[in-house]
């Protein structure tokens, strides 16, 4: 007699994870949610949301979490939203903003990584306004570069530690060793001499500035999905060979809170090594405190393994939060 059944020795396929997107609804339920929007120094508005759980004796309530985006997202998309509402349904009070590099920003306009400041500076503001006097920093891909640059620059009191995920070692390598191992076309060291020449030549009508397709930046084909469009500027001010404010290996050392870094270990934008060599950067520096894990399964984005991350992070953040509300209340001359 035959049967559809597989024999009990027959070994089980596994489901494969599909990536989570945001389920409205159901990712912000119970919790209380506000916009806001962010006015920098130098005269631009971003938006903002603010997270926080409806529970007025939640843990970590009175701790807030700045969440900055990567490279074409933005506060609401992929995994800074998915970070947003996880870490505040584990009792943070969470905002997440954008800044003049989301979306296109990155590559069009005004999106240069050195006037980022500004727009955190904005955001500090408003937690400040609102009460907040301890911050957690967290930002992802792209958003790891901006707040460690921000707080090893700045270095506001309310700050008590730095989470980051996908965090490259350096944007201008990342992208570098990306463009030479797909053969892209300019080259890295073609655009460097294109961007320079360009950026030297101010005229009213375009201030030097120019559109540029870059050939198989992100892949080994002609393919469209495979390019990269940038302006001359922005691009010298984000992957160009000067741009300092985009090498986080030259910041983590100057850190002097504790340092949280979350990598995929199957990321194919950042390379692998980059992580222990954050890591190892940031204690030679004399960062307190490092915190230094690689997410098994994960691709960039986190697609199935946002949980995971975010509950990584949440485990680190109350650590964090606990151990900065006793030094806060030690009296002068002690430690807690």
């Amino acid at each position: 007699m035959s049967t559809d059944a597989p024999s009990p020795s027959a070994p089980r396929r596994a489901r494969p994870r599909l990536p989570r997107g945001p389920r409205f609804g159901r990712d912000d339920h119970r919790l209380e949610t506000r916009m806001h929007v962010l006015e920098t120094e130098d005269g631009h508005s971003w938006d903002a949301m603010m997270f926080r759980p409806h529970d007025k004796d939640a843990p970590h309530r009175r701790v807030a979490v700045m969440v900055v985006h990567g490279s074409v997202g933005n506060y609401l998309s992929g995994f800074p939203r998915r970070l947003a509402f996880g870490l505040a349904q584990h009792g943070f009070s969470v905002l997440t903003m954008n800044t003049r590099m989301a979306n296109f920003g990155a590559f069009f306009g005004t999106g240069l990584v050195n006037r980022v400041p500004l727009d955190i500076d904005a955001a500090m503001g408003l937690l400040r306004r609102i009460g907040y006097r301890r911050v957690i920093l967290a930002g992802y891909s792209m958003g790891a570069t901006l707040v460690t640059y921000y707080q090893a620059v700045h270095e506001p009191p309310e700050v008590v530690g730095v989470c980051t995920f996908a965090h490259p070692l350096s944007l201008p390598g990342a992208l570098r060793h990306r463009w030479e191992k797909y053969g892209s076309e300019p080259s890295y060291s073609e655009m460097t001499i294109r961007a320079h020449r360009s950026l030297s030549v101010v005229t009213p009508e375009d201030n030097g500035d120019r559109i540029v397709i870059v050939r198989r930046a992100a892949g080994p084909t002609d393919a469209p999905e495979h390019a990269e469009v940038w302006t001359y500027r922005t691009w010298w001010a984000s992957r160009g060979p000067e741009a300092t404010a985009a090498v986080s290996g030259r910041w983590v050392g100057a850190l002097r809170v504790p340092l949280a870094i979350l990598q995929a270990d199957a990321d194919r934008l950042v390379p692998a090594s980059d992580g222990t060599s954050l890591e190892r950067a940031a204690l030679l520096g004399g960062c307190p405190s490092v915190y230094m894990r690689y997410i098994p399964d994960a691709d960039h984005v986190f697609s199935t393994t946002s949980d995971e991350a975010i509950d990584g992070a949440a485990r680190w953040m109350r650590g964090v939060a606990e151990r900065s509300r006793r030094e806060r209340e030690a009296p002068a001359g002690e430690t807690a």
